[in-house]
């Protein structure tokens, strides 16, 4: 999955298990193609460029980004590439024609993890979509265990938990306009009822798809 170049290497996207219509109808293609095939291209290219520029190092792996994205919170191009590739990676890792049905799909730790705190799938569902309506302009949701207990959370832009917080990233819900205007229009509201839909509920809360011990996992081209 490597292709050294000189001593440091560069990040790739994600390759996707399912295409990009696979999600309709709760998601078009129009919106899955202009999010993959644009937007994040935009973040990981602008992302390659900066830390060629700026001479970063990095192994290739997302601990690494992670950390890098800690030391250089004050450097724009890296805190606003370098999250939105890291944020998209896991955005379309949340997502799947498969396995969306929370009842059957979710884990029965998972679900006692969520109903300790929220009561319920509808609880918590309800408070996700609360937080998501509540985010001003660009941003994003995150669902994480923080100290084994099930946190909502909110980012401004490109900015991801693991910067600020210790914790592990269960679900992170993108609610810039370009995940659903093509579709949705200005009804963000319809959008996250709808992303609710495309949830891959396989995965587990200890070993989650994100977490602050930056796992060796590479995306490196």
């Amino acid at each position: 999955m490597y292709v050294k170049t000189k001593n440091s290497m560069f990040y790739k996207r994600k390759e996707l298990s399912y295409g990009l219509s696979d999600i309709q109808p709760f998601i078009d293609y129009a919106t899955m193609d202009e999010h993959y095939n644009v937007h994040y291209k935009k973040y990981t290219d602008n992302l390659n460029q900066a830390l060629l520029e700026g001479e970063i190092l990095t192994d290739g792996t997302i601990g690494s980004l992670v950390d890098i994205l800690i030391a250089y919170q004050n450097n724009p191009t890296i805190r606003n590439n370098g999250g939105g590739y890291l944020n998209h990676l896991l955005y379309f890792d949340n997502i799947s024609p498969l396995n969306r049905d929370y009842n059957t799909d979710a884990s029965e730790d998972l679900q006692i993890f969520l109903g300790s705190t929220f009561g319920s799938y509808d609880g918590f569902k309800e408070e996700f979509i609360k937080a998501g309506s509540g985010v001003f302009g660009s941003g994003w949701v995150w669902l994480v265990n923080r100290a084994d207990k099930p946190f909502i959370l909110t980012t401004k832009n490109q900015d991801n938990p693991l910067m600020s917080t210790e914790c592990r990233i269960l679900l992170g819900m993108d609610v810039w306009e370009h995940a659903y205007y093509l579709k949705h229009k200005a009804d963000r509201a319809s959008y996250m009822k709808d992303f609710f839909k495309t949830i891959d509920w396989k995965v587990d809360r200890k070993s989650t798809r994100l977490n602050s011990s930056h796992a060796n996992i590479s995306y490196a081209v």
